[in-house]
């Protein structure tokens, strides 16, 4: 019975550096998201996001080719008008006094 309790003990303990270094072997790996990984992965975050811009553009484009001359030019004059409102400054005293208000 000793005898059997004693080649167990040594056989356990024999099995011990084993378990130990097969736990090391685990963290020697590089972790998942190297600085290659990292650099490759911005790489195509750019390119997206410039093919996306690209195609944002070419859409905007297209839709103000679609518009008239007439249409062309009251849209820039809201934008214009919107970017004072924005910047909360008023009207200028004239445009104000004189404002078509029947339009």
């Amino acid at each position: 019975m000793r005898l059997i309790a004693r080649l167990i003990t040594v056989f356990l303990v024999c099995l011990l550096p084993l378990a130990t270094i097969a736990q090391e072997q685990t963290k020697d790996k590089a972790p998942p998201t190297s600085r290659t990984q990292k650099r490759a992965a911005k790489k195509k975050w750019k390119e997206q996001r410039k093919m996306e811009m690209q195609h944002d553009k070419s859409v905007k484009e297209h839709h103000k080719k679609l518009q008239t001359k007439q249409t062309r030019k009251t849209m820039r004059n809201e934008k214009r008008k919107g970017e004072k409102l924005r910047k909360n400054k008023r009207e200028f005293f004239l445009v104000r006094w004189f404002k078509n208000r029947h339009h």
